[in-house]
This record gives structure tokens, C-alpha cells and sequence, in this order.
């Protein structure tokens, strides 16, 4: 049975702090050098959480998790729930199996490098490797916890895939925009950015502040493709459970493999909006329920990525998430540029 645990009181002081940040984003977000150069309140609130727990002392970063993990679970996952009823059915239609096939070309393509790579190259241990290919190829941080108890790896194997996945998800999120701007058309036309997008950056999150930093126009298309991939999870933790059997624990009960349930959710979001169910004077009330959800939640995020994540991962993660992050790049935009995919 799911249960929803209260905050308690002594985490009070952090949730206005990832409040605090989330309306700092907001505002800023209507200043005219926001405007000037695109950044709407998700990637704002984001970079004011990222400002703000530089200079904290690592006890507080400490005593701030449970506050932190609030918004960047919860209330993230409830916000992309509420997104979907934003979403017509009939875009789901409209991006056809082309893509469904190079989201899992992506998947592939970063499972099979890192297996291969991670040992060969790196002299990492192969689960290790492993784990940052799926928080590469799937849905980030919440792909690699999901294959953790697949894989069998440590505590600190999954850490600094975490590590190298945020990292390189961040630098994904905030490039792709200034790309975009720079060169809409390099892919054909402003809507194939969408596609290139949610086929590329690591977490749903950072998809959504990567799409609006573009155009609010692309978000749906985006978050619609990301989305294919994350629902391409519980196929890809199979896949890993066929490939670590054999091992010295294959003789244990292998766990469940689900599709994350808010994804399931997503689905249904999608139609009961396609139905027509939700009263049209509804509409902007849960529109902007839903746009302060994410930004609280973007808030969250920020606060959460400390620049002691590098020091921590160590050269050999970061380079096997360089190399996955820059294949999966390639492989997309080859899709996108010989019209593969359109």
C-alpha cells in the first residue's frame, strides 16, 4: 500500500526554501532579460536552486533531502500527470512508429556502449557501467534506481551513475535551448527540435525545461517522445535481467519489473482528456496548478545538484556518460537529418 508521509516540522525551513526558489524563478521569469534570451520560470527556478545550495554546508544539503525529495518526486510526478491533460489523444498517434523505433534504438545503443565500453575502456566494473547506460538511454536517476536491484550493484555504483547522469542531463537541458535559438532549422524544421529533444535529454524534468526554453509550442511533442522511452522501461529491465543472468547471483529471485506508475497515469490523463471529460472551465485552473507544480518542482531539482557530485563520481563515470551522452546525440540527430524520422 502506498502511503504519503507529512512533512515533518523540521523540514519546514527547506520546503520554503525550495518555495522560496520556485518564486524567485517566477519572478525572474518575467524580467525582460529572461525574455531576451528565452529562459521561462522552469529553467529559472531551476538555476536559482542550483545557485542557492552551492554555498550550503553539507550538513544542511543533508538535513534538506526528505524536503527536497518531496518536490522532486511527488510533486513532479503529479505535475506530469496534470500535464497530460493538457495533451491531445491524437498527438500520441502523431508521432508514429518511427519514433517509438528510435527511442529504442536510443535505449539499445546506450545499454550495449556502456556494457561494452565501461570494462574495456575504463576498467569499470560491468554492472557499474550498466547503470549509467540506462539513466542514459531511459528516464535518468529514475532509471538507474529502477535497475539497481536488476544489476545488483552497490549503493555507491548508483550514486555515481546518478552523478554522471545528472550531469550530463543538466548540460543537455541547458545547451539544446541555446542550439535551438542559434539554429532552428538545423534538423528541417522547429518541430523536429521536439523530437531530437525528448529522444536525447536524460530526465522527463529536464525535457520539459529544455522544450519551454524553446518554445511552449514544443512541449508537448517532447515530453510526448521522452515519454515513449520511460514506458520503454519495464522492456529494458528485462532485457538487463537476461544479461546479468548467468552471474554469481542468478540463482536469486529476480524483482519486478513495472512500468513506472506514473507514466501509467500519464497514459490515462492523456485519455480522459481526449474524451473530453474535463469541463473546459476547468482548464486553466488546473493549467496553472499544474505550471506551479513544476516549478516548485524544477526548485527542487536545483537544490538537489551540488557541484560535489563531480568530485564524488570520479573521471571515469563522467567520461562513460560523456562518451553515451554524445552516442545517444548521434544517433538521434543522424535519424533526424537523413529523415528517418519525421
Amino acid at each position: 500500500m502506498l502511503t504519503l508521509a507529512l512533512p515533518r516540522r523540521s523540514d519546514w525551513p527547506f520546503l520554503a526554501l525550495v518555495v522560496a526558489c520556485g518564486v524567485g524563478g517566477q519572478a525572474l521569469a518575467h524580467t525582460p532579460l529572461a525574455g531576451r534570451w528565452g529562459l521561462g520560470a522552469l529553467a529559472l527556478a531551476l538555476l536559482v536552486g542550483l545557485v542557492v545550495v552551492q554555498p550550503l554546508p553539507a550538513p544542511w544539503r543533508q538535513r534538506a533531502r526528505p524536503a527536497v525529495a518531496l518536490f522532486k518526486g511527488p510533486v513532479l510526478k503529479t505535475a506530469i500527470v496534470l500535464y497530460g491533460l493538457r495533451i491531445p489523444l491524437d498527438a500520441v498517434a502523431q508521432l508514429g512508429p518511427a519514433v517509438w523505433v528510435l527511442d529504442a534504438a536510443q535505449i539499445l545503443v546506450s545499454l550495449l556502449l556502456a556494457g561494452w565500453l565501461g570494462p574495456r575502456l575504463f576498467g569499470m566494473p560491468r554492472h557499474a557501467a550498466l547503470l549509467i547506460g540506462a539513466g542514459n538511454g531511459i528516464c535518468g536517476a529514475a532509471a538507474v534506481l529502477a535497475a539497481e536491484p536488476v544489476l545488483r550493484g552497490r549503493d555507491r555504483d548508483g550514486a555515481m551513475a546518478v552523478a554522471a547522469v545528472v550531469v550530463f542531463g543538466t548540460l543537455n537541458m541547458l545547451l539544446l535551448p541555446v542550439l535551438f535559438r542559434h539554429w532552428p532549422t538545423l534538423f528541417g524544421d522547429p518541430a523536429a527540435f521536439a523530437l531530437f529533444t525528448g529522444a536525447t535529454v536524460q530526465e522527463v524534468a529536464q525535457v520539459l525545461v529544455a522544450a519551454q526554453a524553446m518554445s511552449p509550442a514544443l512541449v508537448d511533442t517532447a515530453l510526448l517522445v521522452k515519454m515513449a522511452r520511460v514506458m520503454m522501461l519495464a522492456p529494458a529491465l528485462m532485457l538487463l535481467a537476461v544479461a546479468v543472468r548467468g552471474g554469481p547471483d542468478a540463482g536469486e529471485a529476480g524483482p519486478k519489473l513495472p512500468v513506472p506508475p506514473f507514466a501509467l497515469w500519464f497514459v490515462l490523463a492523456m485519455v480522459v482528456n481526449g474524451l473530453g471529460l474535463i469541463p473546459d472551465a476547468l482548464r486553466p485552473a488546473l493549467a496553472g496548478v499544474d505550471d506551479l507544480l513544476l516549478t516548485l518542482a524544477m526548485a527542487g531539482l536545483g537544490l538537489s545538484t551540488h557541484l560535489g557530485l563531480l568530485r564524488q563520481a570520479g573521471w571515469r563515470p563522467l567520461a562513460l556518460g560523456a562518451l553515451l551522452w554524445a552516442s545517444i546525440l548521434a544517433v538521434a540527430g543522424t535519424a533526424l537529418a537523413a529523415g528517418w524520422v519525421t
